[in-house]
């Protein structure tokens, strides 16, 4: 039997296309992986880049985002400018760049921060962990840093809470815990006092030697 090479050309296909073709196999045989890359890369080309606002530089950007409401102006507050420069001109620096089309579709989806009406995109990923790092850390400059370069080198990665709500003006609990209601924690403690109580009497009442039912 002989087996017949064939080839997709894949030239004019949009991201969702490219993305697809990672459920088909290679003329190798092997996983489309290259074919992942070229869809986020076409995603942005495509998409993300159409759909950014354009600043002309970091001041009118950050000026905007907080006269906007936007941006926490107490998180910035606790630096000033020529440190958020070199801050943000460093993240830039590492030339970052999404590996597959999920996770760049991911964070474009569900994390960046959009306009109010949802349909334009205010930051990149950049932007958004250098946010997160300022109010991590809470005027250290030296841990700012510290943590924009190991976001950025994907050896630390805040909980989602954290990552999505941090340095945005309106925003949620950075934490994804939440504390109980005094009735709902009291009715707990009934409970688990009771349940102790009777395993500590039947713990009395069992004859010594006999073993648990």
């Amino acid at each position: 039997m002989t087996v017949t090479e064939f080839r997709v050309d894949t030239t004019g296909l949009d991201y969702h296309a490219l993305n697809a073709m990672l459920n088909l196999y290679g003329p190798d045989g092997k996983i489309q992986f290259d074919k992942d890359r070229e869809a986020a890369r076409q995603y942005f080309l495509q998409h993300v880049n159409q759909n950014t606002v354009f600043f002309h530089d970091l001041d009118e950007k950050l000026d905007y985002l907080v006269e906007n409401k936007y941006y926490d102006p107490a998180v910035l507050a606790k630096y000033d400018r020529p440190f958020l420069h070199s801050l943000f001109d460093y993240a830039y620096s590492k030339k970052f760049r999404f590996s597959t089309f999920l996770g760049a579709f991911k964070y474009y989806t569900s994390y960046t921060l959009k306009t109010f009406d949802g349909k334009r995109y205010l930051e990149r990923f950049e932007d958004r962990v250098c946010m997160v790092a300022l109010a991590l850390a809470d005027g250290d400059q030296d841990f700012a840093i510290s943590l924009v370069d190991e976001m950025i080198a994907g050896r630390f990665q805040p909980a989602t809470p954290t990552f999505l709500n941090l340095g945005k003006a309106q925003r949620g609990e950075p934490v994804s815990c939440f504390l109980p209601s005094a009735a709902a924690a009291w009715r707990c403690c009934c409970r688990t006092s009771a349940s102790t109580a009777r395993r500590s009497s039947t713990s009395r009442t069992r004859a010594p030697g006999s073993s648990p039912s």
